[in-house]
């Protein structure tokens, strides 16, 4: 009994350390100190080749890669997670989507490898496009944004299968438990009326499309010279922008470009787009409830993930090019795309927590019952605190929002931040459309320059 007792103590133990948090302060660090470490690439790689949670791993260490501009690696760990949310997600067999979600709900989902969200998929096709542009390899470029944008018009579909398998999931819970009322429905209503305040600093919109996706894939249609598409997908993002000024410029310019018999004839541009900070992390909250087990009333602990904001980087950046001095201009938030998102996957999340709750619950009641000495109960219990945890693994290094700016090609660029930092300045090649590429995920980093010429 004793050896019972150090197994589930044991269990427990390493179940209480997995909901990956830690995982995710390395890889901050691992950003933050900006040394681009060989033998932490050649880890993370082995892990990932080892089909070792290789989306979540290859989402961050791809992005780490990227920012130490090592592009083929970071294309690298992008496409293990491409392959991985192919094969390990979307062509996931019945049985072992069974067998998941019955461990997670006696678990915890964490002991499983990361799906992930759909907004990170679109964002990875995004980031290895703009690998490729930075290699000069506007051919595979190309398939990438054709994806990523594949993707986009996929998003309502995939978000109607969701919301159907999530309608599913609770008509099933509702004929399995036999007091659903009280330990599902009114406690998840009242789990969801505190996300009512969690959620009041975030705005979640109702189109589920990240326009940021196309905006990034039109400028390069534009610097890939096929004019026409690149004014029909800034056309998509203008319908939804039409007030902003940068944008009412802009749609003009490849309106212009788009009907010219010469285009190669008019003038070059330079592309800014800068993204700043970070998008929300994920924490744990638990809440205690009250359930009903042989007509008794009983608390219980529910854990689950919420949202926390992260800051910004600076607030804009001046961009001179020797006749103009302009401004970037903040036009697509990242906190509400995550909130969109994560509003959707909410309900089963509340739900499945709950179950797992009920079980675990039920299981130390009957435990009791049946525990003359105490012990096991003891054990069932410290497995149940243990093992409620929240899953809070996400892809790190997503921006907080993204701002743009177009500018004509007069041979030169200096880029300042707000707070009158010298960013970048360069002589450029006036015969070129170039894109200057910013990612600043905090003020204390220097940011992070991508030059791209076409």
């Amino acid at each position: 009994m004793f050896r019972i007792f150090f197994l589930f103590i044991f269990c427990g133990f390493f179940i209480s350390c997995s909901t990956h948090q830690k995982d995710n302060i390395l890889y901050q660090r691992e950003l933050g100190s900006q040394n681009c470490d060989k033998n932490f690439f050649a880890k993370e790689l082995s892990e990932l080749k080892k089909n070792d949670d290789v989306i979540f791993k290859g989402l961050n260490s791809g992005s780490i890669a990227r920012d130490c501009k090592e592009f083929e690696l970071s294309n690298e760990f992008f496409d293990l997670s491409e392959e991985a949310y192919k094969y390990d997600v979307d062509l996931q067999s019945t049985t072992s989507k069974v067998f998941k979600t019955t461990t997670s709900t006696l678990i915890n989902d964490t002991i499983f490898d990361y799906e992930g969200f759909y907004y990170e998929r679109t964002m990875l096709n995004l980031t290895k496009g703009l690998n490729f542009m930075s290699l000069n390899d506007f051919a595979n470029a190309r398939v990438e944004f054709n994806r990523a944008l594949m993707r986009q018009e996929k998003a309502k579909e995939y978000f109607a299968y969701y919301l159907e398998k999530n309608r599913a999931e609770l008509q099933k819970a509702k004929k399995e438990n036999e007091n659903f009322e009280q330990n599902i429905e009114k406690n998840s209503q009242l789990i969801e009326k505190q996300y009512e305040n969690l959620f009041k600093d975030f705005k979640a919109t109702e189109n589920f499309t990240n326009p940021y996706i196309t905006y990034v894939s039109a400028v390069f249609f534009f610097m890939d010279k096929d004019y026409r598409k690149a004014y029909d997908l800034l056309k998509e993002v203008f319908v939804l922008h039409s007030k902003n000024e940068e944008m009412q410029k802009q749609f003009k310019i490849f309106d212009k470009y788009a009907k010219s018999l010469k285009p190669k004839r008019l003038k070059k541009r330079i592309f800014v787009i800068y993204e700043s900070g970070l998008a929300p992390s994920f924490e744990e909250v638990s809440f205690t409830l009250p359930f009903i087990f042989d007509r008794k009333l009983v608390s219980a602990s529910v854990a689950v993930p919420v949202l926390k904001k992260r800051p910004a980087s600076f607030e804009y950046l001046s961009a001179n090019n020797s006749k103009q001095n302009l401004k970037t201009q903040n036009l697509f938030d990242f906190d509400s795309i995550v909130a969109s998102e994560f509003k959707t996957d909410l309900t089963l999340i509340i739900t499945k927590a709950l179950l797992s709750t009920v079980l675990k619950t039920s299981m130390n009641v009957a435990v009791a019952k049946n525990d003359n000495i105490g012990i096991l109960s003891l054990v069932s219990n410290v497995f149940s605190v243990l093992s409620t945890r929240a899953d809070l693994r996400f892809w790190n290094f997503l921006p907080k929002n993204a701002q743009i700016l177009m500018l004509e090609n007069e041979g030169f660029i200096e880029l300042v931040s707000s707070e009158q930092n010298l960013i970048y300045k360069e002589e450029l090649d006036k015969n070129k459309d170039i894109l200057i590429f910013v990612r600043s995920f905090t003020k204390g980093l220097p940011a992070r320059i991508y030059k791209i010429e076409n």
